[in-house]
């Protein structure tokens, strides 16, 4: 009676760590499923990582290796055919994005093959469709601003330094002070001017002279 209990115990241990070790080595060799394919907001998500890369200056070497560590599940073809339809989003969209353009552009430049020369022409077209887009102005009437308010005395100076700088602005002629003098002994109210701007009381021309020789000495 011991003796066969013993068997069967025997019999139900072999049966239990054979059939496991069994189905190990056949798990063990059975190949292994292969992973699902990339949807297209895959390929956005990695494309990203990859401009990102490039921002940062990684370099041409870094983005080889990149695409090339990535071709087994992302073949070329594949990324060419996603970055068109990527492209195409791109440019129809109505708002501008000049930094993914300028990093499409920077991967462009960095010459490593048919993905990044595509890359280059798309970014190259979301810059110069950008810089096209027309500027609208304002057609409207022009916004009234209110100037402060200043005294009357204030504003009759101005008159005053508007009216001398319109009468400079006129036609200059140059004369000697023998030609002025003559001027000014024909012509009392041009004697009077020329004494108010000098700030002097008389309008005799022998002192309007000397003063004025006074003033371009000093002046010098």
């Amino acid at each position: 009676m011991l003796k066969r209990l013993v068997e069967w115990f025997k019999n139900l241990f072999q049966e239990l760590f054979g059939t496991k070790q069994q189905n190990t080595i056949e798990r063990h060799s059975s190949p292994s499923s292969p992973p699902p394919p990339l949807n297209d907001t895959d390929l956005e998500f990695l494309f990203a990582e990859l401009l990102e890369g490039v921002h940062q200056a990684r370099g041409q070497a870094w983005a080889q290796k990149w695409l090339h560590n990535i071709e087994h599940r992302v073949p070329e073809e594949r990324w060419l055919e996603w970055l068109r339809k990527f492209g195409d989003k791109l440019l129809a969209a109505p708002s501008p994005n000049n930094e993914l353009a300028s990093r499409l552009v920077q991967l462009g430049e960095l010459g490593v093959g048919n993905i990044s020369n595509l890359a280059y022409d798309i970014g190259m077209q979301l810059l110069t469709r950008n810089q096209a887009e027309p500027i609208w102005e304002y057609q409207g009437p022009d916004a009234q601003i209110e100037a402060p308010q200043q005294d009357l005395s204030t504003k009759a100076t101005e008159q005053q330094v508007e009216q001398l700088q319109s009468d400079a602005e006129g036609e200059y002629q140059t004369i000697t002070l023998e030609e002025l003098m003559d001027l000014m002994q024909e012509d009392v109210n041009l004697r009077a001017q020329i004494a108010e701007q000098l700030g002097i009381e008389t309008d005799d021309p022998d002192v309007i002279i000397q003063t004025l020789v006074n003033q371009y000495h000093t002046a010098g």
